[in-house]
């Protein structure tokens, strides 16, 4: 018996016993076999989540031919009406759990907060469904490692959304002229950066109340019930570590992934030594994660890195400070020249600073071509064509995660203890720089910064080794449950 299955109350299964057969028959089969069973052999799909990205998964998938809207999820009536609306859909339901459990949907994407992927994907996997679940994956390697098993355990196809990995054409010519060509040689270097407002979130004396507008027990799903004090629930919940990863999850994981995939190849897993340092800058709020952060990552290739910030100074508006490469891409530094990629294009200079080629590229945000790669590996059952296979997003969040990791077990930052611990001359030393540079220019001081201890990942098992290992595996250990929502161990 699956652990969707064992996590039912009593009550859901008297009223659903007759779905639940079904899915447990289905779950048997492969999964063509259901596809076979769609309107005009369509691929019916179930969108969990309908936020902006889940609007935006709907939208695309509506307008695709090779897919059916067929079922719809969402706590928030508001969000949902709208969508059913629109959709013309009878199968709207604020739990998901009635989308699982209808052998009549095929795949499911899943768009919801960042604490629910692991158990929405994990149950979805299980009752027979293929997935697309969103980035960043979960927030914690625990709950990515059940992704990955469970999606090998029942054979499943599951797509990560960092859809720049379905703009072959750019990646394989970016890979070609650095690394068949060497056209700049040795890389010395990878920096990806994301600096873009992010305002206050707000911080009310009273707790905020949402449970008369929204099942607010089936937003909350496998979180823990502590009180909220931002404006408001949606989107903002990224900020908080019990239900989000931060900017290092929101926008790095897609940074972080483009530099896994033009710069390192996909060759290297995880970083060897991760090192934060970073705040929450600005005006007070309730939000807990970083708004500026700064992390380096070392690699047997070359170091890696993230760097972002959404802090506006007084009277600046739309401004982040100053700081180096793209405001919103990467730089890759090499002995011959650098690229630099914005959110579309990417160009290779010479060290003078002459244009030396271009790299057209498409910023999928949307994502329309990494859905039609998803429906074309349904319909191959072949994990390998896909483009961002759970493997990949696995490895990826090792990266994000261990930033967040490294900062939420940082101290007080003092500037000579940290020269003395990564050595005045190093690279290392050079992010001191950039960031007590940036920090000033936004009109902010380093008091509020905190820096972390060095940490040290095995990519191989996923858990950090050395002096500061208990505390960082404890964390990314983090295993979500609450009432009959646990994420279970596959």
């Amino acid at each position: 018996m699956s652990h969707y299955s064992k996590n039912m109350t009593r009550r859901r299964f008297l009223a659903t016993s007759a779905a639940v057969s079904t899915v447990s028959l289905i779950s048997a089969f492969p999964a063509p076999a259901l596809i076979a069973a769609g309107a005009n052999n369509a691929i019916r799909v179930g969108v969990i989540g309908l936020g902006v990205r889940g609007r935006n998964h709907s939208d695309i998938l509506g307008g695709l031919p090779d897919a059916k809207i067929v079922a719809l999820a969402e706590p928030d009536p508001n969000r949902l009406g709208e969508r059913e609306e629109k959709f013309k859909t009878q199968k709207a339901f604020t739990d998901m759990r009635r989308i699982i459990e209808d052998p009549n949907v095929d795949a499911v994407t899943i768009a919801t907060c960042n604490h629910w992927h692991a158990l929405a994907g994990i149950w979805a996997m299980e009752a027979g469904k293929d997935v697309y679940v969103e980035k960043p994956l979960a927030l914690s390697t625990w709950e990515c490692r059940q992704l990955v098993k469970v999606a090998r355990k029942y054979g499943r196809i599951c797509q990560v959304g960092t859809q720049a990995r379905s703009d072959k054409p750019y990646h394989e010519a970016v890979q070609k002229f650095l690394h068949e060509e060497k056209a700049l040689g040795k890389i010395l270097f990878a920096r990806a950066n994301r600096f873009f407002p992010r305002r206050p979130i707000g911080k009310r004396t009273e707790p905020l109340d949402v449970r008369d507008k929204m099942d607010y027990n089936l937003w909350l799903g496998p979180a823990k019930d502590v009180p909220i004090y931002r404006d408001r629930l949606h989107y903002d919940w990224h900020w908080m570590w019990n239900t989000g990863n931060g900017e290092t999850g929101n926008w790095g994981s897609h940074l972080l992934d483009n530099i896994r995939n033009d710069v390192l190849q996909d060759r290297v897993v995880g970083p060897k030594r991760i090192l934060s340092l970073g705040g929450r800058l600005g005006p007070e709020d309730a939000g807990e994660t970083p708004n500026t952060m700064i992390t380096w990552f070392e690699t047997d290739v070359c170091p890696i890195v993230l760097s972002f910030s959404g802090v506006e100074p007084k009277g600046r508006r739309h401004y982040t400070g100053r700081f180096q490469g793209p405001d919103s891409g990467y730089l890759v530094c090499c002995e011959g020249g650098y690229i630099h990629k914005e959110m579309v294009d990417a160009i290779a200079y010479d060290n003078a600073g002459k244009e030396i080629c271009r790299f057209p590229a498409r910023e999928f945000y949307g994502g329309a071509p990494h859905f039609v790669n998803f429906l074309q590996a349904i319909r191959s059952r072949k994990a390998e064509d896909l483009n961002c296979d759970i493997q990949v997003g696995f490895d990826d969040a090792l990266w994000y995660n261990s930033a967040n990791t490294a900062y939420r077990l940082g101290k007080e930052y003092k500037r000579e203890a940290f020269l003395e611990t990564v050595g005045k001359s190093s690279k290392t030393a050079e992010i001191l720089v950039d960031i007590e540079q940036h920090v000033a220019d936004i009109g902010e001081t380093v008091d509020s910064l905190r820096v972390s201890p060095i940490l040290e990942l095995d990519s191989v098992t996923g858990l950090y080794t050395g002096e500061n290992a208990v505390a960082a595996n404890t964390l990314m250990n983090y295993r979500p449950a609450r009432n009959e929502f646990v994420v279970p161990e596959v």
